[in-house]
């Protein structure tokens, strides 16, 4: 479809659309929601579909909807009147036996991002807090902290942020870190989530669940902690020796903040905790990769400013000057 020939295209796009027979096979009525898709991709201005588009959300195929839902996301802005149609639609979608259904509506009400639909968008987002389905509950924690964004002013719900701490406990650990993440800024205001010693330990012994930046999030969070007695301190220690050493450099790293935080009164443990991790940032400065030798080196620049604020390990005994 060559760009100088858009109005021609939305026409031919819109005659399929509304075709009975194109609407009674499956198959050719996805391919020509694919051509609008198509032709948003190519700078096409397809935005006079949208009520086409709304009716062809309308199915039970799950890549015609997530296409329907990617046009619907980036024209609701443009179609304030008919943005209320396509909410209706998204909160019958929340319904549907398919998680994969209803995650896909929840993301995309959010997406929406109009500030005029917020009230519809609450109670669906509070039933995907407690879906059955993970990958639902992924995208509904996600959506509160979308819709905080949208009327930052507001005050959010004291029982929805209960319930976000409560999650903290998901068996999900993707589900457990888009907690902290929403938390982080939802409460960006009161300082972010409150890490307390019972949320400590229990991140710290579902860190290994976690994914790569699953991790890094979660120590980079528990940096505001501080342990209430030197035994909790080497008790926290422990479960993050492994991951001082861990393959993958985005943990490593953030483990050895983490560490230097921690330590700051501890000179000698510190020194420990950079002489382990020397090799391996030394390493990631050869690495092949750009961004890899930028981060190493800020890292290291990082861990060197906090070494250097530190007291020496072992203080030098200063003799009498001689006469």
């Amino acid at each position: 479809m060559p760009y100088l020939s858009g109005k021609e295209t939305v026409k031919e796009i819109r005659r399929a659309l509304s075709n009975p027979n194109i609407q009674s096979d499956p198959l050719r009525y996805r391919n020509t929601v694919l051509k609008v898709i198509r032709a948003m991709s190519q700078g096409v201005d397809v935005s006079d579909l949208f009520s086409e588009m709304v009716k062809a959300c309308a199915t039970v195929d799950v890549v015609q909807k997530k296409l329907v839902y990617v046009f619907l996301c980036s024209y609701a802005h443009l179609n304030p009147e008919l943005s209320l149609l396509v909410v209706n639609t998204l909160r019958k979608d929340c319904l549907d036996p398919n998680p994969m259904v209803r995650s896909l509506a929840l993301r995309s009400m959010t997406n929406l991002r109009l500030p005029s639909l917020v009230e519809y968008v609450e109670q669906p987002l509070t039933a995907g807090l407690r879906d059955r389905a993970a990958c639902v509950r992924r995208v509904a924690v996600l959506g509160w902290a979308k819709l905080h964004n949208l009327q930052p002013g507001s005050e959010i719900d004291a029982t929805v942020v209960n319930e976000l701490y409560s999650l903290l406990r998901d068996p999900d650990p993707v589900v457990m870190v888009n907690c902290l993440r929403a938390l982080e800024e939802i409460l960006k205001e009161e300082g972010g989530v409150v890490i307390n010693k019972p949320i400590t330990h229990h991140l710290l012994n579902r860190l290994k669940e976690c994914d790569i930046w699953g991790q890094s999030e979660v120590l980079r969070v528990l940096q505001r902690y501080r342990p209430q007695s030197e035994d909790e301190l080497f008790d926290i220690l422990s479960l993050l020796d492994s991951s001082l050493v861990s393959p993958h450099p985005p943990v490593m790293a953030a483990t050895l903040c983490l560490f230097l935080s921690l330590c700051s009164s501890l000179p000698a443990v510190s020194q420990a905790a950079l002489e382990r991790v020397r090799g391996p940032l030394l390493a990631a400065c050869g690495s092949g990769s750009r961004e890899m030798r930028f981060t190493a080196l800020c890292h290291i620049q990082q861990a060197s400013r906090i070494a250097a604020s530190m007291p020496p390990a072992n203080p030098p005994i200063h003799s009498a000057p001689r006469l």
